[in-house]
């Protein structure tokens, strides 16, 4: 079975995306997947709906466009992890399960879709060739995050909690 990160890289080879930011709705509505933006209350992000071969992403359009991309990638992460999932509803899912305490999480299916958003929107070959033109300096390596963040249309946090787990940066 291939690894969570083999998956979204496959996805994006499929759709031949080869640099960020990577376009997750297209992405998604290749993958069949109808995605729907309508404003609700914050602690809703998104939510996956399946009904046969039908599917459908709904995304909260009143939050903020990373935090947007980052609910779609989520629910790909779910329409592509859980196929016996017919629905899945995301109320304020946090994007730092994807740090060293998600071991610990009790919602092995929300750390797996969050784990699948990161590598979907951050790809490690991406970020290994963009760290060659970005000068990270490993004491204050928070101006190339920053950068980073907004090449991939990501929030820094995100991004940060990426550069950890893939080692490119040390815990402070």
């Amino acid at each position: 079975m291939p690894t969570i990160e083999q998956q979204a890289a496959r996805l994006l080879e499929e759709n031949d995306v080869r640099r960020a930011p990577v376009p997750v709705d297209a992405i998604a509505r290749a993958a069949g997947l109808d995605v729907r933006y309508a404003p609700t209350t914050d602690d809703v992000s998104g939510a996956l709906i399946r009904d046969g071969k039908a599917a459908v992403i709904a995304v909260n359009s009143a939050q903020h466009e990373n935090r947007q991309r980052f609910t779609i990638a989520h629910e790909i992460g779910h329409y592509i992890l859980h196929k016996r999932t017919e629905r899945h509803f995301d109320e304020d899912f946090r994007i730092d399960y994807r740090n060293s305490v998600s071991s610990e999480a009790t919602e092995r299916s929300e750390i797996e879709a969050n784990g699948f958003a990161a590598a979907l929107l951050m790809p490690e070959i991406f970020l290994r060739r963009d760290l060659l033109r970005v000068e990270l300096d490993e004491n204050n390596p928070d101006p190339a995050i920053q950068t980073l963040a907004v090449r991939y249309k990501v929030s820094r946090r995100a991004m940060e909690l990426r550069l950890l787990n893939l080692g490119f940066i040390s815990p402070v």
